[in-house]
């Protein structure tokens, strides 16, 4: 007889939507989800992706099922007739659906709400999986659930149903999200495996290569089986990723200290520039607020992106002074103050004119710290002397002045964002230096 209470340490996610699969739209909510376990301590051994189709969505939760403690469903809870879990999981459990009458009153208020009538089509968003426990939904009208699974003796008509609990939830991340923190964790957390603390550092580099990075930490990978350190390379960085399971808090963030600070004192500031949610932007708004600057910015090949990024961030009106696009050489050359001759002898990319551009730009502007960026984005305008992707940025700082060379192979978009970056991270690194 099979009477062990449930102890989730591992989970299987598993995401539903044709759409999906048709690559029209991304698995964030499995993303988010395994985010939330790691953060717990529980293990994603699958996320997956199933069809609005019955037979499939079956097959995929059997086998997840089992290789997990909990297997998550995301979507498939809509009043429409592709959307077929509630009718898969009931069999695949071998519990009868009911219709839950206070979800029915919540999605006729939120219809009422909204100055409408509820379609009767909607009332099959109702049905839940007998036994289990109903997650009301605030932010939608699809309720979710929470099931366990049936003791393995409680009758030969359970012999064939998962051992892993289900948590059903519905597909709108704007409805997911909430649900899952303030409805499924309280009841989800009974549960968990506790014997761990789990805690995670992300370092943000900028300006080398995964492989180069690791030279430098390569006997930190597999060094404290309590700890889990590993490499993502991204479009524009590589992040290094610290993760510390232990029994408790304080054992937990010993263990990130004790990495962390390795990894700082090996790898260094020009190319660890921040952790966690910090950015780029973020960390050089901060440096210059630190230090009572302002910046200003003289754009080409970027159209704007400089100044764009470093007044995503609220309050940036204490540290940006102004920013210009001289996209044209007439621009350049009104703007900025650039010398025709200039322009004619070396070029509208070259080391002469982006010097030109900051020297001018600092003149007009009065701020104390400047980056100006002249380029070839690309896919045309390369040639064998200047290639797609050449760009010269010059900086600026109350002690130092500046032209930068980088050739960037990527297409347009990328040229254009790690131009942007780059400068923003000269700049950082710059101003750090200055002030140490």
């Amino acid at each position: 007889m099979n009477c062990s209470p449930l102890r989730i340490e591992r989970v299987a996610i598993l995401s539903t939507g044709s759409e999906i699969l048709q690559g029209l739209y991304a698995d964030t909510n499995a993303q988010w989800l395994a985010a939330q376990f790691s953060s717990l301590g529980v293990t994603t051994v699958l996320t997956a992706a199933a069809p609005d189709h019955a037979q499939e969505l079956e097959a995929l939760l059997r086998y997840a099922a089992n290789r997990a403690d909990l297997v998550v469903c995301s979507g498939g809870l809509g009043p429409t007739a592709d959307d077929v879990n509630r009718e898969v999981f009931a069999r695949v459990y071998r519990v009868p659906l009911e219709r839950d009458e206070h979800a029915v009153e919540m999605m006729r208020a939120r219809f009422v709400r909204r100055g409408r009538t509820m379609p009767e089509s909607n009332l099959v968003q109702a049905l839940i999986p007998r036994g289990a426990t109903v997650l009301y939904n605030e932010w939608g009208t699809a309720p979710g659930f929470f099931l366990l699974p049936p003791p393995t003796a409680a009758s030969p008509e359970f012999s064939q149903a998962p051992r892993a609990a289900l948590l059903a939830l519905p597909g709108p991340p704007r409805e997911l999200k909430p649900m899952f923190r303030e409805r499924a964790l309280p009841l989800l957390k009974p549960y968990l495996a506790h014997s761990r603390y789990v805690l995670t550092r992300t370092l943000h580099t900028f300006g080398a290569p995964e492989s180069e990075l690791g030279e430098y930490v390569r006997d930190l990978f597999h060094r404290d089986e309590r700890l889990i350190y590993t490499m993502l390379a991204k479009p524009h960085g590589v992040d290094i990723r610290i993760t510390a399971r232990a029994s408790t808090r304080e054992e937990a963030e010993a263990l990130v200290r004790e990495y962390e600070t390795v990894t700082r004192k090996r790898i260094g500031e020009r190319l660890i520039y921040g952790s966690d949610d910090e950015n780029l932007p973020s960390v050089l708004a901060r440096i210059l607020t630190e230090q009572h600057l302002t910046l200003a910015c003289a754009e080409s090949c970027t159209g704007g992106l400089v100044a764009k990024l470093m007044t995503d961030i609220p309050g940036s009106s204490t540290y940006f002074r102004e920013g210009l696009v001289t996209y044209s050489n007439e621009a350049k050359v009104a703007r900025l103050g650039v010398s025709p001759s200039t322009l004619e002898r070396y070029g509208a990319v070259s080391e002469e004119t982006a010097r030109e551009m900051l020297e001018g730009l600092l003149a007009r502007t009065n701020a104390q710290v400047a980056t100006a960026i002249t380029g070839i984005a690309g896919p045309t305008g390369g040639s064998a002397d200047k290639p797609v992707g050449l760009t010269y940025i010059g900086i600026a700082t109350p002690h130092r002045k500046e032209v930068h060379r980088a050739v960037f192979a990527g297409d347009r978009e990328f040229n254009r964002t790690f131009a942007a970056l780059t400068a923003l991270n000269l700049l950082r690194i710059a101003l750090l230096e200055d002030h140490g």
